[in-house]
């Protein structure tokens, strides 16, 4: 297939992503130039012997090893610019703009899943590019797009402290990993503390836990803020919010072969219409809007469901009201995960060295994502790492009142499956469902599929009811 009809093909497939769900991180107002600078004239050329060992572990490298600067594609430079001051810490020889930078491509994560192809077809430089959950199979199951990682040499059984739900969606169809991720991106749900205490009496994230252990107590204490309030305040933020946790945690794929299942999709349809008619929840409301800050801001929402790149400071949790301390994180009524970046190699990589001595900095070597972890806040990919700053207390974060986030997510993380329910269509998918769930909401849970399945197919006409 030509380069042009293989774009075409993609791009088909991702037409209805938007914003509506940005999985890894917020947009950015600011990127770095979108025109690939030119290569300089230095290159490293030194590893330290920690690096080397580590190589030793993996097989061959294939890839070619003379560029000048290793250069990583991505729509937001924000974990990059944390991973870069590790990186170079570590390894001195690396000089961010020099032979180590990052390159924008795509506005957010959704507009990235179809710019990419445009980027990775034109030829320009790149070594590696991050890739999200909704939409990473478009790419590593196309050979021109994603080498394996074994072409750097790196083995999958490095991965083997790693969250086994990031090793499976960074693999492709035919067994091969072609994706390593440096987060797991466990999520939670983050209240008001001052609103739990003063209007359901609640004090403590154990007590609040218990009050949103499950759906059934999720909606019971929704319905007491409800009464306490005078419908003034909704438990929780989003429609998007809620159908996030929902969606990830219930095992159910979004298509079987190329035929829709919408069973997963019929519950919550139920649920949410549920939720909008008692007044839990404003579905006029919508996530990356300056409503969805307000809310919080406002003192009008009781919570927000969050992953761990929402904690970090400026991240949605401190826009969205939590600069004051007066906020907590549970797990809330189940375990799921928001998202999540994988570092995938191009095949006209031409800095194999570099490039796998990056992806094993975060992905594999324990001291190097701890220190990542505890500067950034992302709670990494590596379950020996994470339980030991939990149990050695190291993480305190203070827009939750001094609170560990580690010490949620970390069970969290632990119970999330991803076998079996990741496709290919699934940005596509959860946009186009979401977009008609809110547009419909006041229309009967069948009109609701109705539009979606219609929707669903037109975005993808490969797929049937």
């Amino acid at each position: 297939m030509s380069k042009m009809k293989r774009t075409l093909a993609l791009l088909a497939t991702l037409a209805m992503a938007s914003t509506a769900f940005v999985a890894c991180g917020p947009a950015e107002e600011s990127k770095t130039e979108s025109k690939t600078e030119s290569k300089t004239e230095s290159k490293t050329e030194s590893k330290t012997e920690e690096s080397k060992t580590e190589e030793s572990k993996g097989g061959e490298v294939k890839l070619a090893d003379d560029g000048d600067c290793l250069t990583i594609v991505c729509w937001t430079d924000t974990d990059l610019n944390n991973m870069f001051d590790v990186y170079t810490e570590k390894n001195t020889d690396a000089k961010v703009g020099e032979n180590i930078k990052y390159q924008n491509c795509g506005e957010n994560g959704s507009g990235a899943a179809k710019e990419y192809a445009n980027y990775l077809n034109a030829g320009d430089d790149v070594d590696l590019f991050v890739a999200e959950a909704g939409w990473i199979l478009n790419y590593i199951n196309d050979n021109s797009f994603s080498a394996p990682l074994s072409d750097l040499g790196i083995s999958e059984d490095e991965y083997k402290d790693a969250y086994d739900y990031t090793v499976k969606i960074g693999t492709d169809n035919n067994g091969v990993l072609k994706g390593a991720s440096w987060q797991a991106a466990a999520g939670g749900w983050a209240y008001n503390t001052d609103i739990a205490k003063e209007k359901l009496g609640i004090e403590t994230p154990e007590a609040m836990q218990e009050a949103v252990k499950d759906w059934d107590a999720f909606m019971a204490t929704a319905e007491k803020l409800k009464t306490a309030t005078d419908g003034k305040v909704k438990m929780t933020a989003t429609l998007g919010g809620l159908w996030q946790c929902f969606s990830t945690a219930t095992g159910a794929a979004w298509v079987n072969g190329t035929t829709l299942d919408t069973t997963a999709v019929k519950e919550f349809t139920t649920m949410a219409k549920d939720m909008v008619d008692k007044g839990y929840v404003n579905a006029a409301v919508n996530q990356w809007t300056p409503d969805w800050t307000n809310v919080g801001l406002g003192g009008e929402t009781l919570g927000y469901f969050y992953s761990t790149w929402c904690l970090a400071s400026g991240a949605q949790l401190e826009q969205n009201g939590g600069t004051a301390g007066n906020w907590n994180i549970v797990k809330g009524p189940q375990e799921y995960f928001w998202g999540g970046s994988w570092l995938c190699v191009s095949p006209n990589c031409d800095n194999a060295t570099m490039a796998a001595d990056f992806i094993r900095c975060f992905t594999v070597n324990a001291d190097t994502m701890e220190k990542y972890a505890l500067n950034s806040g992302d709670f990494t990919n590596n379950k020996v790492v994470m339980e030991k700053i939990v149990s050695e207390k190291k993480n305190s974060n203070a827009l939750l009142g001094g609170q560990d986030q580690f010490a949620v997510f970390v069970d969290v993380a632990a119970g999330i499956n991803m076998d079996a329910s990741i496709s290919k269509y699934d940005q596509s998918l959860k946009d186009t469902y979401l977009n008609a769930l809110q547009k419909n909401i006041d229309k009967s849970a069948d009109e609701i599929l109705n539009v979606y399945t219609t929707d669903a197919i037109a975005a993808n006409p490969d797929l049937s009811k």
